[in-house]
């Protein structure tokens, strides 16, 4: 069975009839991240700097969580969109050495761009791939162009005091890791219904499917009665289903936030994680080298994937706000 026959009832749209392409960055460390590659205007067209894409995907999900994404309002000029299997997630490698702390993404991305040639570009993140796109646009100020967070506003902290227990708790969860069987789902279907179940992160089951094709490799089960029977299981590295072995607090956030220097939009569910709308109005004034739009729209966390015409028009919209002359409007 092929999982893109399988997932075919949504057809990508992000740029109208631009088809992507498959593409590869080997890391230093030996990490091979997978990519789309969307382009449009032919391949000798080079797209501005507020027109150049990287995505990062939220937590578990994949490059396919932009497939949806309409960006054909930017109009006619080129555009170009890096959609990335984060490590662990998708078609990427698994980290063998590492974990999977937030600025370990940054680190990864940074040589993706530089690979890409890249000098300046802007910035694209949902939920998780909103909290590593605030930790690089502070890292690489002069670098980013714009940053466009969905359903996110920084990264989720925990009080310095609660540290030793969060290490803890991801030892003890880390011991019973190996000899857990993975997860097995007979069908497509089944597994889109799980990857729906997922609580305040859970997606509808048709849109969860877009996710599938990236978020599945064939996989064998042995029934009771000795029957082997075909099916699917999870790419995503497994280590992710347990706790970190790091979380951040927020006076770490604050320094990396107070030095983005670039226009910020959040788009924010209303139905969204409550987290996000937590201490929201006090990281808007960390920002304080940089414009700050936010746009709530009703719908879920997913609400990128479930509603993309509406979230399209909003990111649309604000990113021609942006541009004065060919360039980012000065503060």
């Amino acid at each position: 069975m092929n999982t893109a026959t399988a997932t075919n009832t949504l057809v990508p749209e992000v740029l109208g009839d631009v088809e992507p392409q498959e593409c590869s960055f080997e890391l230093r460390n030996g990490i091979i991240l997978r990519a789309r590659h969307w382009k449009t205007g032919g391949n000798e067209a080079k797209a501005r700097d507020t027109r150049r894409f990287i995505t990062f995907h939220g937590f578990l999900d994949n490059a396919g969580s932009f497939d949806l994404l309409l960006l054909k309002q930017l109009g006619p000029e080129p555009v170009e969109i890096v959609t990335l299997d984060l490590a662990g997630h998708g078609f990427s490698s698994h980290r063998t050495t590492e974990d999977y702390a937030l600025w370990r993404y940054v680190e990864d991305a940074d040589q993706v761009v530089e690979q890409l040639g890249w000098h300046r570009h802007a910035l694209i993140g949902h939920s998780m791939g909103g909290a590593i796109a605030t930790l690089y646009a502070g890292l690489f100020g002069s670098r980013v162009t714009l940053c466009i967070l969905l359903d996110n506003f920084g990264p989720i902290t925990r009080d310095v005091d609660d540290q030793p227990d969060h290490l803890l708790e991801h030892i003890q969860e880390k011991r019973g890791l190996a000899s857990k069987r993975l997860p097995f789902h007979p069908t497509v279907e089944s597994a889109s219904q799980a990857r729906s179940q997922g609580g305040a992160y859970g997606i509808q089951p048709e849109y969860a499917r877009v996710l599938m094709a990236r978020g599945l490799k064939p996989a064998e089960r042995t029934m009771e009665d000795g029957k082997v029977v075909q099916g699917w299981t999870w790419t995503t590295d497994r280590l992710l289903t347990i706790r970190s072995a790091q979380s951040l607090s927020e006076g770490y956030v604050r320094a990396f936030m107070t030095r983005i220097c670039c226009p910020v939009l959040a788009v924010l569910a209303e139905g969204g994680l409550l987290t996000v709308m937590e201490g929201q109005d006090e990281r808007v004034g960390w920002i304080q080298k940089g414009r700050v739009t936010i746009k709530e729209v009703p719908g879920s966390h997913s609400v990128h994937m479930e509603n993309a015409p509406l979230v399209s028009e909003k990111v649309a919209g604000w990113i021609l706000e942006q541009d004065v002359n060919g360039e980012v409007a000065k503060l």
